[in-house]
């Protein structure tokens, strides 16, 4: 397996690896740009749910079955 971080290849047995990390040092690493926002989490803008609203794809009828398109 590859660690996400350094791009090492490491067992997950070796008594350094932290999975899905090589080492605790890499899983701190991941945890400092998750902490600092460093990673993207990407989401619809607002216009996209107005469109996506407009066109019947989104619903607040919650006794409505059919779904979503």
């Amino acid at each position: 397996m590859r660690c996400p971080i350094c791009n090492k290849c490491f067992s997950e047995g070796d008594s350094d690896a932290v999975a899905p990390f090589c080492s605790e040092r890499c899983r701190e690493i991941d945890a400092k740009r998750w902490f600092c926002e460093e990673y993207p989490i990407f989401t619809p803008n607002v216009d996209q749910i107005e469109l996506d609203n407009a066109e019947g794809r989104y619903s607040d009828e919650t006794d409505d079955d059919s779904d979503y398109n």
